[in-house]
């Protein structure tokens, strides 16, 4: 039986979704192919729902699309970055053909910064509206581009070169390109996530050479094609206990895989190898035996030596590898030990603020807390979110918690929005995370969730409806899009003073403060931070009757918005730069 090529592969994963997913039983190819290439590269975390109701949110191809058959932001990322995507379902495909579809989907992103709204559907422009109300300061925009055609010579730095002719940084800007066999990895990865490896087994240079330190850590040389068979086996599993999976890295990429391909004999000297903890670990001759173990460091080279078609049985090379016997008693200790290793390796590419907290102490509490609670957390990636928590509401992680607080407990809605990073200074992480009071935090943050959800998955469509045909619709709606953390932080004022956790005295002081024009300092932030006494946003009975407690919000959230968009006409008369 001839071997299936990767479009091949990618037409039997395209009649598989369409199985799966009833929204696209009768879609064409072409638009179904969109949904697996998004699905495969963005949704590989099983945690992350993608069901009928998220594929028609991301899905815009249709008439008057701008050139755009995805718009999203990217769920995996803590800074929203803005997703804008094009497919093409095709068995060949030349420059021009990948050129244009990016340029495309650049003026379709200049249009929409200008307001020029009107160029594109209806759809498009409410679903562009409501994702730019999510871009920060500190997300990027990327143009991504998907193709079940082959690469072949198309040179993909001239591609990117787009950017410079459209003057677009590309600190802020970034293009994506995946043709036919860069889908099928990212199908096959998706498909492999799992917690943990349980045993595995490694081959080094010469029988016994090895450097123990203790009984604890040793240092070999590795065979690279050991590591492939892992790979092979395993896939991302390997990287289970690492601080991140592996992301693509131009430079870095390139950098490996031609030291492999022109100078493997260098490759020792010039890669820093890769460092392993286990639970236990045995040497006998050239075989090394590891038990419940995970690459730390390393999954950049790791990832690349599986893809790298130089390197086989007959054609191996060898690099450093460090293993070490994971310490500590209790769950908290080793999870410490394992971070603290994992943080202190890993020095080729920017950690993210997320990742050295992923396996923290107080981070595996925190998702005990929030299970008493009703909620699944998730501290790792990879992990499933249970069939009892796969409503919107009932799971999240971190990053989404942390947004919340700085809205709802800092009252700090723009930072929630615009700068979630600020989560990761100690004096707004310790009192969510490194408290003794977590269950409380955990009882808030419940309602917050909801409160969230509510105005991303119901309020903000009814809005639109209710308003469309209003007399200042073209101000009102595009101020309603941008108002999610602004009611999430209001209602929980709102709360906080129904509470009396906030009195009279202190809104005086407060608006005194504030009319003076001064920044968010410690005085704010010691004020909001005390929650004594408080431990509900809404009263406890409220949330078992949803169809009351959306009803109060609709309220809270419609005098918001309205009060907002009064406020901002009055500055905009002002000063018409105001956005």
């Amino acid at each position: 039986m001839a071997q299936k090529t990767s479009y091949d592969i990618i037409q039997d994963e395209i009649h598989a979704i369409k199985e799966t997913h009833h929204c696209l039983c009768d879609e064409k190819d072409e638009r179904v192919f969109s949904v697996l290439a998004v699905k495969s590269n963005l949704y590989k975390n099983p945690s992350l729902s993608f069901d009928d109701t998220v594929i028609k949110e991301i899905l815009v191809d249709s008439i008057k699309d701008g050139g755009v058959d995805a718009l999203l932001t990217d769920p995996n990322s803590e800074t929203n970055n803005l997703m804008i995507c094009q497919s093409k379902f095709y068995t060949h495909i030349t420059f021009d053909e990948v050129r244009d579809a990016i340029v495309k989907m650049i003026l379709f992103y200049k249009s929409m910064e200008r307001g020029e709204y009107e160029i594109v559907n209806e759809n498009i422009q409410r679903r562009y509206l409501s994702l730019q109300a999510e871009i920060g300061e500190e997300s990027k925009i990327c143009f991504v581009f998907y193709t079940s055609a082959p690469k072949n010579r198309i040179r993909e730095d001239r591609i990117r070169k787009l950017l410079q002719d459209y003057d677009l940084d590309s600190k802020t800007f970034d293009i994506q390109l995946y043709f036919n066999d860069d889908i099928v990895d990212e199908i096959n990865e998706s498909k492999s996530r799992r917690p943990t490896v349980e045993t595995g087994r490694l081959t080094i240079d010469v029988a016994n050479n090895a450097l123990y330190y203790g009984d604890d850590a040793v240092i070999i040389n590795v065979s690279a094609f050991s590591i492939k068979e892992l790979y092979a086996n395993h896939s991302t599993n390997l990287l289970s206990r690492n601080l991140r999976y592996y992301i693509k890295k131009r430079d870095i990429d390139s950098s490996i895989i031609e030291t492999i391909n022109k100078c493997p004999e260098t490759f020792w000297f010039k890669n820093n190898g890769i460092t392993i903890i286990c639970d236990d670990f045995s040497i006998d001759g050239k075989h090394v035996k590891l038990k419940n173990f995970s690459i730390v460091n390393g999954g950049q080279t790791t990832t690349l030596i599986h893809k790298s078609k130089e390197i086989n049985k007959d054609n191996d090379l060898f690099l450093p590898c460090k293993i070490i016997k994971t310490i500590g008693v209790t769950e908290d200790e080793k999870n410490l030990f394992s971070l603290e290793i994992a943080k202190a390796t890993n020095s080729q590419k920017a950690i993210k603020s997320i990742d050295l907290k992923a396996n923290a102490p107080e981070q595996v509490r925190f998702a005990t807390a929030m299970r008493n609670a009703g909620l699944f957390y998730q501290t790792k990636r990879g992990e499933e979110i249970p069939k009892d928590f796969k409503e919107d509401y009932k799971n999240t992680d971190l990053v989404e918690v942390g947004k919340l607080c700085l809205a709802g407990i800092f009252q700090l809605p723009a930072a929630s929005r615009n700068k979630p990073s600020t989560l990761y200074l100690d004096k707004y992480y310790n009192p969510v995370f490194n408290t003794h009071e977590q269950d409380q935090i955990c009882s808030i943050v419940k309602e917050l969730l909801y409160i969230d959800s509510y105005f991303r998955k119901t309020f903000i469509s009814k809005f639109d409806k209710d308003y469309e045909n209003d007399p200042n619709s073209s101000e009102i709606i595009p101020f309603a899009h941008n108002a999610r953390t602004i009611c999430i932080s209001f209602v929980m004022l709102a709360s906080r003073y129904y509470y009396k956790n906030i009195t009279d005295i202190d809104l005086k002081v407060l608006f005194e403060y504030t009319n003076k024009e001064k920044s968010y300092d410690d005085y704010f932030y010691e004020f909001f931070k005390n929650l004594d006494g408080y431990n509900s946003i809404f009263p406890k009975r409220l949330f078992e009757n949803k169809d009351m407690y959306d009803n109060i919000l609709h309220k809270l959230f419609e005098i918001i918005i309205f009060a907002g968009s009064k406020y901002y006409s009055i500055k905009k008369e002002a000063d018409s730069t105001l956005t």
